[in-house]
């Protein structure tokens, strides 16, 4: 059986359960032994010191297996030496902050040095953008081990969760989502690497196992980027073999597909492989393969009817819609006989026929108003906005708002509120305590640099990015930064603390401003 006969068999859209393989090949990242490694050469330098670690800890119970009793001993010992050698630290600025919070700065600094390590590899270039581009509509979603962020930077509107806990306490959608369920590296204390990571991730592993049962049960699992015997595997199958009985573990098999790497393979080799599982027997399918183009192209025939992103969005409001009883910014209503509906779009209405249409705009909230002038998800024309939403949401908030998006693509004339704008620049949107404070700003000068170094702490690094000048203002970097925030949190001015939101406020006004409005 050829890949893409396989691929035809699938019901869906698969899952990919990826491994360190995935980006020891993109970006050159090492693996868990040539990571430990590393930093066991940086406690003492000495070809063996690594194997010395080890040697010890065969010696020694290990409760989950010999590498995280290893990166437990690395651990210890690299902690007492960041503290008493200034000499081996790499990290500065927020990343010393984590560590003054108490955060291990073998954990920190392990994040800093897989950050700086990722480079994409230029010899697989075209892989890599490939399957950037099957991730629209020919992936339902990705699990992975790995720490480093190549997943989110290539699967473009996919929402991730980090960590085991915040991935059991959220209510995943299964579709568009990335689950790192070995932490990140923009959380270094997230990360899963040593014995007591793994004893705890293991304590919790029934419950993780009942959230992705039902991913398990209703898509392929495409594994890529691990070897087939490898530990984090065999136990996170095991968690979920354990929950089903053999009829259940039998259609698992049609759904499991293992990717190995074969160096020099010409082609690709498909062939049943069966594992036990204690006593139970799990067969799948193993596909050797050196060159993964041949995967992602058989992928790309296997799409969903919407982008992954869109049906994870419709499926978010429905859950939302569905728990608080509330519409949504993205479930409205409207009369069948709307003129803004045309006769081949399909229209669910929720209410009475005397709320639908039009006037139902004088309930939209600023929120809604500020997240769409970034994303453009309302489905609403500027001249709807302008003269149904407007004059009671610029009475609600003293006048001031982001409207020259609207004002720039209306049709009608709005007089009223182009007196809004008629004096405005790029200062009368920045407060006198803002410009009193840009020398806080340090040796700051630009939105993306700010962005880089400050974006673990969200309220900061969007107040920061206020007190640049105008000429230090990048449109498109700012754009982009906006952007991202509503892409990770659709609700983000709604989940943000108060300072948060009216930072992010203030510079939706700025981006507005620069793009419209200039």
């Amino acid at each position: 059986m050829t890949i893409d006969e396989i691929v035809s068999r699938f019901s869906t859209t698969p899952f990919l359960f990826v491994g360190s393989g995935l980006t020891r090949r993109y970006l050159n990242l090492p693996d868990w032994k040539g990571l430990l490694r590393h930093f066991a050469e940086r406690i003492r330098n000495d070809e063996f010191a690594y194997s010395s670690y080890e040697n010890l800890a065969k010696g020694m119970e290990c409760k989950a297996g010999i590498l995280p009793k290893v990166a437990e001993l690395i651990q210890k010992d690299y902690d007492q030496k960041w503290f008493a050698d200034a000499t081996i630290r790499t990290v500065e600025g927020e990343a010393l902050n984590l560590i003054h919070n108490g955060i291990s700065p073998f954990k920190v600094e392990l994040a800093n040095y897989l950050k700086m390590l990722a480079i994409p590899n230029v010899a697989y270039k075209e892989e890599m953008e490939k399957l950037s581009e099957i991730s629209e509509e020919s992936i339902a979603g990705v699990i992975t081990t790995n720490y480093d962020t190549f997943l989110e930077d290539y699967f473009q509107g996919f929402r991730k969760y980090v960590g085991q806990s915040e991935l059991i306490f959220s209510p995943i959608q299964g579709v568009a989502e990335i689950y790192k369920i070995h932490g990140s590296i923009e959380v270094p204390d997230s990360i899963v690497i040593n014995e007591e990571d793994y004893v705890s991730f293991q304590e919790k592993s029934a419950y993780l196992a009942a959230k992705l049962m039902t991913i398990f049960m209703e898509y392929p699992i495409v594994f890529i980027g691990y070897s087939i015997g490898d530990s984090n595997i065999q136990s996170i199958i095991k968690s979920i073999v354990n929950c089903l009985d053999a009829e259940q573990v039998k259609k698992l098999e049609d759904r499991f597909v293992f990717i190995e790497y074969k160096e020099g393979m010409i082609g690709a080799e498909a062939t049943p492989y069966t594992i036990m599982i204690d006593d139970k027997p799990l067969t799948m399918r193993k596909i050797l393969i050196s060159d993964f183009m041949l995967l992602y192209n058989a992928l790309e025939g296997k799409k969903a009817k919407l982008p992954v992103r869109i049906l994870r969005r419709f499926k978010q409001e429905l859950y939302e819609y569905t728990i608080t009883n509330s519409p949504t910014h993205s479930i409205r209503v409207a009369s069948i006989e709307d003129e803004r509906v045309a006769d081949d779009e399909l229209v669910l209405s929720i209410g009475r026929a005397s709320e639908f249409g039009l006037k139902g705009l004088s309930g939209l909230e600023s929120n809604e108003l500020y997240r769409d002038v970034v994303i453009g998800d309302l489905l609403y024309s500027a001249d709807e906005l302008l003269e149904y939403a407007l004059p009671k949401l610029l009475q609600q908030n003293s006048g001031k708002l982001p409207i020259n998006k609207y004002l720039k693509n209306a049709t009608k004339e709005f007089p009223e509120h182009k007196k809004l704008i008629e004096n405005q620049d790029f200062d009368s949107l920045i407060s006198n305590t803002i410009k009193n404070n840009r020398k806080t700003l340090g040796a700051y000068t630009s939105v993306k640099q700010i962005w880089e170094n400050e974006r673990n702490n969200l309220e900061k690094a969007t107040r920061l990015i206020a007190y640049l000048s105008e000429e230090q203002m990048d449109e498109v970097d700012l754009e982009n930064i906006l952007v991202s925030l509503f892409e990770e949190d659709v609700n983000v001015l709604q989940n943000a603390s108060q300072s948060e939101r009216t930072n992010i406020k203030r510079l939706i006004r700025i981006y507005d401003y620069l793009k419209w409005g200039k």
